[in-house]
């Protein structure tokens, strides 16, 4: 007998499979919504309360008003999780403006595959983030620039594609906030660079273990190390950017203990 997977669609569990995008959604249309990615350990989703936060606030910003609170929410995304996948598993939760009957809501998961203790790279100049965007620093389903940036890093065969923002400054990576090592401590972009105001990076900024600096290309080539920081990851160094051999120093995991 195969495992049925259940999804939470617009206010109820369902079979994965009984899940229907009306053909004028607007997230379908126009990629109009939001979406959080979380990372669930043999049942448990992790750091739920961040993600809800990022959401909500997002959702609020762009004016789409969801019949669930939040207390509901977080229940329907810890009720899907319990079913997920095992060992890890990857939820996504997606927010879309949806009809004229109201917004489309959906939880689903998926088996995760973590990468190795290291990944490798490329900095792509040409893909730039806009730090002025009126969707700048929200997880939206308008998401084409991550996903051809990332698809392009994939084709070089390297894990990640970072990104530079219209003044060439480091923004993020295509999938994750991005760190520099330096015997000062370790930096990350501020959040009005143009990059996702990630819960990992969240989490590391309250703890003291990350500060906010605008980062240049002078100061990609000058670190001592770079990680990247994501829901699934959690803390990852970066062993080789386009093709050069990076220090991997303990600092990631020291991070990750942290988390």
């Amino acid at each position: 007998m195969s495992l049925i997977i259940p999804a939470y669609w617009n206010g109820r569990l369902v079979p994965f499979e009984e899940v229907r995008i009306a053909p004028d959604d607007a997230g379908f249309l126009f990629g109009d919504g939001l979406f959080e990615t979380l990372r669930v350990d043999d049942g448990r989703p992790r750091d739920l309360s961040a993600h809800l936060d990022r959401l909500l606030a997002g959702l609020e910003r762009l004016g789409i008003a969801i019949p669930e609170s939040r207390c509901d929410l977080g229940r329907a995304v810890t009720e899907v999780a319990k079913a997920a996948p095992r060992p890890l598993a990857r939820l996504r939760l997606t927010v879309s403006r949806g009809t004229a009957a109201g917004p489309t809501r959906l939880i689903t998961t998926s088996l995760y595959e973590p990468p190795g203790e290291t990944v490798t790279a490329v900095l792509l100049s040409d893909h730039r983030i806009d730090s002025r965007s009126p969707v700048a620093g929200l997880k939206s389903l308008c998401y084409q620039t991550n996903r051809v940036a990332l698809r392009e890093a994939e084709t070089r065969g390297a894990f990640e594609a970072l990104l530079l923002n219209e003044h060439g400054r480091l923004a993020e990576g295509s999938r994750s906030n991005v760190a520099l090592v330096f015997p000062e401590g370790i930096l990350t972009p501020p959040t009005g660079e143009g990059c996702l105001p990630g819960t990992v990076r969240r989490r590391l900024l309250e703890r003291g273990a990350l500060r906010e600096r605008p980062l240049a290309l002078a100061d990609l080539e000058a670190a001592r190390g770079l990680l990247l920081m994501n829901s699934l990851i959690g803390v990852l160094p970066v062993s080789r950017l386009d093709g050069r051999e990076l220090p991997v120093g303990p600092e990631a995991a020291r991070l990750r203990r942290l988390l």
